[in-house]
C-alpha cells in the first residue's frame, strides 16, 4: 500500500470525532426547533380556544370587509397551507403561519381567482404581510369583467 492511502486513511481517522460532534449537535439543534415547533403550536390553538371561521368573518365584517373573502381566505389558509390553529385578522403570514413570499403571491393569486378577481400591482401600497391584507387586497380588487357579464346574463 502506498504511503498516500495510509495518510489519507489516517487523516481521515483523525476527522473522524470532529464531524461526528458537529453532526450531533446539528441533530440535537433540530430536535431543539422541532420541539419549540410545536410547542409553540399547541399554545397558539390553546391561546385561541373559541376562536373558529365565524369569529374570523364576524371580526372583519364589524370593520367593513366582504364576509365571504374573509371566510374563503381562513379557509384557503387553513386547507392549502395546513395551518392547524385558529387564524386571526392580525397574524402575520411568515412569522405566524409560516408562509414565504413566493407562498404569499401564490395564495394572493389563488384567492383572488376564487373570488373572480382581477390582480393589479401596486393596488395596496404597503406589502402583505398580515392576514388582514390578504382579505384587503383581494377585496380592493377589481372584479373581472367576465364575472359581472355572466351576472348581469
Amino acid at each position: 500500500m502506498s504511503a498516500f492511502w495510509i495518510n489519507l486513511g489516517r487523516w481521515m481517522g483523525e476527522q473522524a470525532m470532529p464531524l461526528l460532534l458537529v453532526g450531533f449537535a446539528l441533530l440535537i439543534g433540530l430536535v431543539f426547533l422541532y420541539l419549540s415547533a410545536q410547542s409553540r403550536q399547541a399554545g397558539l390553538v390553546r391561546d385561541r380556544s373559541g376562536r373558529s371561521e365565524a369569529t374570523f368573518t364576524e371580526y372583519l365584517a364589524a370593520y367593513g370587509f366582504d364576509p365571504e373573502i374573509a371566510g374563503a381566505t381562513y379557509r384557503y389558509l387553513q386547507r392549502v397551507h395546513g395551518v392547524a390553529f385558529p387564524i386571526l385578522p392580525k397574524d402575520d403570514l411568515d412569522r405566524d403561519l409560516g408562509l414565504d413570499d413566493d407562498e404569499v403571491k401564490q395564495a394572493l393569486r389563488d384567492l383572488l381567482e376564487e373570488a373572480g378577481r382581477d390582480y393589479l400591482p401596486g393596488l395596496i401600497d404597503g406589502p402583505v404581510v398580515k392576514v388582514v391584507d390578504l382579505v384587503r387586497y383581494v377585496q380592493a380588487s377589481p372584479r373581472r369583467m367576465e364575472t359581472l357579464r355572466r351576472r348581469s346574463a
